[in-house]
């Protein structure tokens, strides 16, 4: 069994603009919910409030992890255990150690795992990261988003056997796309410089600037055809990721 953290802003939350209209469970694929300590069946809406901290995906809708986690284990075969740790509006320093939000995290993650260990043997711990709009629009520089990526890969990783962080590299969001670009460009400095890193697709920054996959109600927000098309491709491109991990 895999565990699949799913950490990130209102994009990795969910704000797509209705609830998908052919939703089912994903048959044996799991969602840890923390408030009762239980392993459901995935389906739209994922996730769940917890305080101010983390929340669900917005007003009930959609969001990339089903089809993430369908595409993963199609490519790999492996059972998956997904766990949603999300909240929009959010820069990368307000995850960093130290804050009531990194504590929250951890904690579900933890839990989570432990969970899972009950049912079926562990075997890859995958963190997937979509973040990085808010970042553009408070304007932060590309060498301190990398010392922060680094900064709250590390300390996860002291607490949690995480094999790879992955990135699902961010789209653009902000009106001056030169700190959206500034974003990007850590990202993949983190993947190149960092083996704990990797970017499992660059799709957004396509998607988003194309009608067709935004969401009409908010701006810089994938709609679930925009969600479906990066699930599917980040979560296709991770399994063949734990395909080779499990060789080796």
């Amino acid at each position: 069994m895999d565990v699949l953290i799913f950490g990130g802003q209102s994009n990795m939350q969910g704000q797509t603009e209705i609830l998908p209209p052919d939703n089912e469970p994903v048959k044996n694929i799991l969602e840890y919910r923390h408030k009762t300590h239980s392993l459901l069946p995935l389906v739209h809406p994922v996730g769940e409030d917890l305080e101010d901290l983390l929340l669900a995906a917005h007003e009930g809708h959609g969001s990339l992890l089903p089809d993430f986690c369908k595409a993963y284990q199609k490519e790999c075969g492996n059972n998956v255990v997904a766990v949603h740790v999300a909240k929009g509006a959010t820069c990368l320093s307000d995850w960093l150690s130290g804050t009531r939000r990194f504590e929250q995290t951890l904690e579900k993650i933890q839990a989570a795992v432990a969970l899972a260990e009950k049912q079926e043997r562990v075997e890859n711990i995958f963190f997937i990261w979509l973040q990085g709009e808010s970042d553009a629009l408070a304007k932060t520089e590309k060498n301190i988003y990398l010392r922060q990526l680094i900064e709250f890969k590390n300390s996860l990783k002291r607490k949690i056997d995480i094999k790879r962080f992955c990135i699902i590299r961010v789209g653009f969001f902000s009106q001056e796309k030169v700190y959206d670009r500034a974003i990007m460009r850590a990202q993949e400095m983190a993947a190149k410089t960092d083996k704990d890193f990797c970017i499992l697709t660059r799709i957004c920054s396509k998607l988003s600037r194309r009608k067709k996959y935004l969401n009409p109600y908010a701006a810089g927000h994938f709609n679930n055809e925009g969600m479906h098309v990066i699930g599917c491709k980040a979560g296709k491109n991770l399994g063949k990721s734990a395909v080779r991990v499990r060789r080796t």
